[in-house]
């Protein structure tokens, strides 16, 4: 830590599936900038983030239901949320107990999580479902990939035959 004070940053970036940078933003007294994607039922975004996602609406991230859903979708929906919502209580208790002890006071992981500035989300709004959105989450589709490489200038041959490729095809001769 000692290291890391003497190093004078301006910001924390983190990707909020690796615990502990909440502290070390906490400590080094800078703010804190989440990249992410997203989490199983999006728990760390509602319950840490306090997003909103109602579940009657907002399907949970990797579910596999759409924002048209039937009452017993709807129902699945929730019952995946709680689930969801209940294993990560378990799994953050450890983190708890060590927050609580690293910092000498009560604490919780998703306190801390909730403590972020901003939370830049790595996908385009696009992809995603409607749903509502606090203003300190961000859509930054692309910030993780490496540039693009320019295309070819002609197409490849086979045989003297073209080669058709677009984004979604491969055709070969």
């Amino acid at each position: 830590m000692d290291k890391l004070r003497n190093g004078k940053f301006d910001v924390v970036l983190s990707d909020p599936i690796y615990p502990c940078s909440d502290i070390v933003a906490e400590e080094l007294n800078v703010p804190l900038v989440f990249t992410f994607r997203l989490s199983i039922a999006n728990v760390a975004e509602r319950v840490c983030g306090q997003i909103p996602a109602p579940p009657s609406f907002v399907p949970g991230a990797m579910s596999k239901l759409t924002d048209k859903m039937s009452f017993t979708e709807r129902a699945k929906n929730m019952l995946f949320y709680l689930s969801q919502d209940l294993l990560a209580t378990i799994a953050w208790r450890k983190f708890d107990n060590y927050y609580t002890e690293y910092l000498g006071r009560p604490t919780s992981f998703c306190e801390m999580l909730g403590k972020a500035d901003i939370w830049l989300i790595r996908t385009y709004w696009d992809f995603e479902f409607p749903r509502p959105f606090l203003p300190n989450f961000k859509y930054v589709g692309g910030l993780h990939c490496t540039p693009a490489k320019p295309l070819p200038k002609s197409l490849p041959t086979c045989s003297g035959k073209s080669v058709y490729v677009d984004m979604y095809h491969l055709f070969l001769c």
